[in-house]
């Protein structure tokens, strides 16, 4: 009789049982400072039940898919590393991935073990949610089950990422998405008329000309601000972020943190119609501290809230989305007006791409060329400045501008977008 392969497990009866048992490796016993072959074992009703078990086990472990880190499931595996602050990323970020497991992947793969998932198994997954949610949200919660497997492999929990054997999900040419098209140049006049003289006027005036981030003008301190030179700053940023703590209770705050990337920290050009309005800014402020006493609460924030303390972001939409209705002007997210600052300049002007990829913080012109390239239209002026070339004698030719829809476009919650 021969014996089965060293390694393969056995198979060894029990009473009316069978128990297979599987070597998956060897891990140091910190007791003895050995190293003991670690096992995994299970109990079946018929001997060719345990052989395909064993049999299952033999493959995985060829394919690289057993380690000797024991079992633990998946769900307690990833509250362990993002509610204790082991995952080495954000707590914003961090929130973020808890929330994605917890809504939508902690209800199919949350009691399985982490040895247990395949790439099979969440290929199926994301085609499923695919169904009902955008391509941001599915490649969201894939990023996040990745992240977790990515520890589990530094911890040895596991030898292979399954989230790295699977595809990104892909949006629909026409499926719609959170974006709206940017503002026109007679969009923009049409603005700055409106905000003329009202509390509103620095906040619209420095956003459309600069292309900040949201997060950025809440950040930004009057002592960040340079009227002698014309310039400001981009030193901080601030949001709202939520945290959820292992006893399952959560809470937030207002945090101020360092700008988004390190190309983000930069300094942007002001106009003088931009600095007046700063100033008109500044004047009305001191008015609000002086009305607030003691009350006021001396941030040295340019955009505060009515006592002096940072302004609260979804306050600040509220306030935004009233100002656009009440002056009938298309509505588009805050986030949009960044859009509208790159893609006015490079729709005029291929040749500011590099100025406008720096001015809005991006790490590499790429990353403003993938954003911008379409909305830009900067392939009709690479055209239209070949017609001029080959074709002198028709003269100038100017790209035909994608006029902007008519009708008001509904919008998302400024909390569904990052940016």
């Amino acid at each position: 009789m021969s014996r089965a392969p060293k390694g393969n497990g056995t198979v060894v009866k029990k009473g009316k049982k069978f128990l297979a048992k599987f070597p998956i490796g060897r891990l140091e016993n910190p007791a003895t400072g050995r190293c003991d072959t670690k096992y995994e074992s299970q109990t079946f009703a018929t001997k060719s039940e345990a052989q395909r078990w064993l049999n299952k086990m033999i493959a995985a472990k060829q394919n690289g898919q057993l380690a000797v880190g024991g079992k633990q499931t998946f769900r307690s595996y990833a509250d362990q590393i993002l509610l204790n602050g082991v995952l080495k990323v954000s707590p914003r970020t961090a929130d973020g991935y808890y929330r994605n497991l917890r809504k939508h992947v902690y209800p199919v793969f949350g009691r399985k073990n982490l040895t247990e998932i395949e790439p099979s198994e969440l290929d199926l997954f994301f085609s499923e949610l695919r169904k009902t949610k955008a391509a941001p949200t599915v490649n969201a919660v894939r990023t996040a089950i990745s992240a977790v497997f990515k520890n589990a492999m530094r911890q040895r929990k596991v030898t292979y990422n399954p989230v790295a054997h699977t595809s990104k999900a892909k949006r629909d040419p026409f499926e719609p998405t959170q974006v709206r098209v940017p503002w026109s140049e007679e969009e923009i006049r049409e603005v700055l008329r409106a905000v003329e003289d009202k509390p509103f006027e620095a906040f619209f005036k420095l956003d459309i000309s600069t292309g900040l981030r949201r997060g950025e003008l809440l950040g930004l301190r009057w002592q960040d601000v340079d009227f002698e030179n014309e310039t400001a700053s981009i030193e901080q940023t601030i949001h709202r972020e939520s945290r959820t703590y292992p006893d399952g209770t959560s809470s937030s705050q207002v945090v101020i943190a360092p700008p988004k990337t390190a190309s983000s920290r930069r300094v942007v050009r002001l106009s003088p119609p931009v600095l007046d309005a700063l100033r008109r800014h500044k004047l009305a402020q001191d008015v609000n501290r002086a009305m607030a006493g003691d009350k006021w609460i001396d941030s040295g924030l340019v955009f505060t809230n009515s006592i002096g303390g940072p302004e609260d972001e979804s306050n600040l939409y509220r306030r935004y989305l009233k100002f656009l209705e009440k002056h009938e002007i298309r509505r588009i997210r805050i986030h949009d007006m960044r859009h509208t600052f790159a893609t006015v300049l490079i729709s005029n002007d291929g040749g500011n791409l590099p100025g406008v990829s720096r001015g809005l913080g991006h790490s590499s012109l790429s990353i403003t060329m993938d954003i911008y390239g379409k909305t830009a239209q900067v392939e009709d002026q690479a055209f239209c400045r070949m017609s001029e070339i080959v074709f002198p004698e028709y003269g100038q030719v100017f790209p035909k501008k994608v006029p902007p829809p008519q009708k008001p476009t509904s919008i998302s919650p400024w909390f569904l977008h990052s940016s």
